[in-house]
């Protein structure tokens, strides 16, 4: 009778593994910020540093949880430019950039990522088209978006007449591992 009480104790717990989420961990990731100042040259800021804390139970739409690095990784090709970014950015009090994912979608072509946007203390909710693929337990995400400036309190710098354009586009490529 013991032997049976353990055996199913056993037996439940390994089904209801089954519907516990399973972390994903990111195995490599880039994240690139893009904006230009008119009547000069690009600035493509980027990161390497990405973090998650995300989870997914079966399919690649049940995928949730936040994407995240800290904004002091980001790096152009000129310091000292990228030091009134990071002043611009208020890395002082704000140390990190996060995207919390609230659901995925399937639509014809690839994926909506729907979640919030978390930049200078201001939170927004953003729509993310992704490509999202799946193979040897190795998921990809790669995609982008763009947002303004002013749309998190931020107002694009000025030297002399020359000015950073308010959209930011941003492309990112993150690989996970089941």
């Amino acid at each position: 009778m013991f032997k049976k009480i353990v055996f199913l104790i056993i037996l439940s717990l390994g089904l209801c593994a089954d519907n516990y989420a399973n972390n994903l961990s990111v195995t490599s990731g880039e994240i690139k910020a893009h904006t230009e100042v008119f009547g000069d040259s690009e600035i493509n800021p980027t990161t390497k540093d990405v973090k998650a804390n995300l989870t997914i139970e079966n399919s690649l739409e049940s995928i949730k949880g936040q994407i995240f690095f800290e904004t002091i990784t980001l790096i152009s090709d000129k310091k000292d430019r990228d030091e009134n970014m990071y002043e611009l950015l208020n890395i002082q009090k704000y140390k990190t950039i996060s995207f919390d994912i609230k659901n995925i979608v399937k639509n014809e072509t690839n994926y909506d990522i729907n979640g919030v946007l978390s930049l200078n203390g201001v939170t927004k909710n953003i729509t993310l088209k992704s490509n999202i693929n799946e193979q040897n337990n190795q998921i990809l995400f790669d995609g982008g978006f763009s947002f303004n400036l002013t749309d998190f309190n931020l107002e694009p710098p000025t030297l002399l007449f020359l000015t950073v354009r308010n959209q930011i586009d941003i492309s990112y490529k993150i690989e996970f591992k089941r």
